[in-house]
């Protein structure tokens, strides 16, 4: 397993520069994650419920609006499908689809074949536009395809998985990550692939041993434009000692990278991942009141700096969708309400007494240096001399559509 090397000490970390915005409206409860996507045309959909009756989407450049009333309706999720949106969530009935052309207006419900009241946890599109969702029981895992979940398999035969996702890589390989606290991977992260019809596909590859912490939110899958999948997971026991990404290429594992450790405390950490259009990877946690964000340009290998904002509450559940711009909207549920946060990429900073090289996950960045009166800009590598600077000099460095830092000349 990959540990990431710390950052220099040098390097101050500063906050994403926007602050947490309400994104419900009506109250919502603890276990509500929901579930965010991004239109061609830039614009974010996110769905929640109250857990109650009423079902929302929150819009970027609309807001957030009730779609529907629904008996008992639980946690949604969305998808993008070449006719649409599509958002699959529970209901008295079992689950029920609603589709919208732009994320505005919704038509529906429709019936789908599951039958089962709980929530939908996880949802993703075979590469010909056919949606797949899944929800979990005391019977197992059970994988739906189909616009309206026409096949069905059980994925997993045990009592029980918790917090699956769903990915579809660029070859249309399906995957299926969760949690399980049942034989034969009893308290471990598991993963397994799925064939054509979504039915599991090979036995399903275990990760934490001997065992891990409990997890009920959702174990991130996600992939990528360049044919990787991505699983987060937490290792340690009692408590989680790591925040662990994976990478998968046609199932089979490539890498393993610790993205985060040290101590984590109650049901810390909440993961998310979240990719863009041009592979860049956001890997997103809470750890000790603050949400971290860290980006990765190299499939995983390794990470940039990371972004930090405090959350002034509790976290218990967190989503994150990627941006065009390489920025990451971070969504998160404090008990009460659903709140989100842009946070923008941070740069790594490596200074000596003669030069500094500033990078984002090992490339190097043109950025402007201010400080002791004097302005100096890094070359297309990242590197700037700092022979003109006395020591102990507090430098700003900016650069566009980075977060900004600081640091003092050695």
């Amino acid at each position: 397993m990959r540990l990431i090397a710390p950052i220099l000490a040098a390097l101050v970390l500063v906050p994403a520069a926007s602050a947490w915005t309400p994104v419900s409206t009506v109250a919502v409860q603890s276990s509500m994650q929901g579930s965010g996507v991004r239109l061609a045309n830039g614009t974010e959909l996110f769905a929640y419920s109250d857990g109650i009756a009423s079902l929302h989407v929150w819009s970027s450049d609309g807001g957030d609006r009730e779609i529907a009333q629904v008996s008992f309706v639980s946690e949604p999720q969305l998808v993008v499908t070449p006719s649409g949106v599509q958002l699959y969530v529970g209901s008295a009935t079992g689950v029920v689809r609603f589709s919208s052309a732009d994320g505005r207006t919704w038509a529906g419900p429709f019936q789908t074949r599951s039958t089962k009241t709980g929530p939908v946890e996880a949802a993703a599109v075979r590469a010909d536009g056919t949606p797949m969702f899944a929800q979990d029981s005391t019977a197992g895992v059970d994988v739906y395809q189909g616009l309206n979940g026409e096949v069905a398999h059980r994925a997993f035969s045990a009592c029980c998985g918790y917090g699956e996702s769903l990915a579809v890589d660029t070859s249309n390989y399906a995957q299926l990550a969760f949690w399980s606290n049942a034989s034969p991977f009893p308290s471990q992260f598991v993963y397994e692939g799925l064939d054509a019809t979504g039915a599991q596909a090979g036995p399903g590859r275990a990760f934490g041993a001997p065992q891990t912490a409990q997890r009920g939110d959702d174990v991130p899958l996600v992939a990528d434009g360049a044919g990787n999948t991505f699983m987060g997971w937490a290792g340690g026991y009692p408590s989680s000692t790591s925040f662990v990404v994976n990478d998968f290429r046609g199932g089979n594992l490539r890498s393993s990278t610790i993205v985060a450790g040290g101590r984590f405390s109650g049901a810390d950490p909440h993961m998310a991942l979240a990719a863009d259009a041009a592979s860049r990877l956001w890997a997103v946690w809470t750890q000790g009141g603050v949400v971290h964000a860290r980006r990765s340009r190299s499939a995983a290998r390794h990470f940039g700096a990371p972004s930090t904002a405090a959350f002034g509450g509790t976290a218990y559940e967190l989503a994150a969708v990627a941006l065009a711009s390489g920025a990451v909207d971070v969504f998160v549920n404090d008990g009460s309400e659903l709140s989100h946060q842009t946070f923008l990429p941070a740069l790594t900073i490596r200074a000596t007494r003669k030069s500094v090289r500033v990078t984002d996950d090992g490339i190097g960045v043109k950025a402007t240096l201010r400080g002791g009166g004097r302005v100096v800009h890094t070359s297309a590598a990242g590197v700037a001399k700092l022979s003109g600077f006395k020591r102990k000099t507090r430098i700003v460095l900016g650069a566009p559509g980075y977060a900004p830092a600081s640091f003092h000349t050695p």
